[in-house]
């Protein structure tokens, strides 16, 4: 019963994002962020990161975007707006966060359920579902829906993946974690660093009274999340030239 109640919760928070999507932003992006997230999410719908800079930069400036060194390219990294290309590639902009506002209820619901209780789960999932600070969020164009999923994914995965007995099967809950912080690097960088730490600490206490089978697979997932981190100072590289030159500092030194 409760599951079914979380279920509504989460189709709720789809139909209440897409109704602030549509009625209040009218589905087009208002902050500097947004039009800059949108810029580079057009770019890499056509599996570019960056453009030459037009003649006289300054008299075309785009919000966020910036031109350095003959090229122009947005300062935030790739994660979120690699979502939104492929919501444009399939012609579903506007549906991305939305859609995400629903994973996000469900798994909010879900990690409260882990840790404490059903009617802990779902009291959290309610109160969020009707927080105007999520709907006005998950009706935008900005990367904290993708942020909630990717932390709210991690924090149950790992509890899943390494809080279990030593005989349950947890490779698929092993990959998911990793993939959600690994997501989260490559959007939310230092959110990814602070929802991370309480869980490195646990890791600590793993390598050091684990047993063999929970250090490799902890062992596998730092391996993972370390590549897809790793794609963050890739494409730094790639837009700037420059493995550890943040383009958010081109913007404001």
């Amino acid at each position: 019963m409760m599951r079914r109640i979380a279920l509504l919760f989460s189709l709720s928070a789809v139909l209440l994002s897409a109704w602030v999507t549509q009625n209040v932003f009218e589905a087009v992006p208002h902050l500097e962020d947004e039009v800059a997230y949108v810029w580079q999410a057009r770019l890499l719908a056509d599996l570019r990161f960056s453009i030459p800079s037009p003649p006289e930069p300054d008299n075309f400036l785009v919000p966020f975007v910036v031109d350095h060194q003959g090229l122009r390219f947005g300062k935030y990294p790739p994660g979120w707006p690699a979502a939104l290309a492929l919501g444009i590639l399939l012609g579903l902009r506007a549906w991305v966060n939305p859609i995400l506002a629903g994973f996000g209820i469900w798994l909010t619901y879900r990690l409260g359920e882990r840790v404490f209780s059903p009617g802990v789960g779902l009291l959290a999932a309610g109160l969020t579902v009707t927080s105007p600070f999520f709907l006005v969020n998950s009706g935008s164009l900005l990367s904290h829906p993708l942020g909630l999923v990717c932390s709210a994914g991690f924090a149950l995965g790992w509890l899943e993946a390494f809080s279990l007995p030593e005989d349950t099967p947890r490779r698929g809950w092993t990959l998911l974690t990793a993939l959600c912080l690994g997501v989260l690097c490559l959007s939310r960088p230092y959110s990814a660093m602070a929802v991370a730490l309480p869980f490195g600490v646990h890791g600590l206490t793993i390598l050091w009274r684990g047993s063999r089978a929970a250090r490799l697979r902890l062992a596998g997932f730092s391996a993972l999340v370390l590549v897809m981190a790793a794609m963050v100072f890739a494409w730094q590289a790639a837009v700037t030239g420059d493995p550890l030159l943040n383009p958010y500092t081109l913007w404001w030194s």
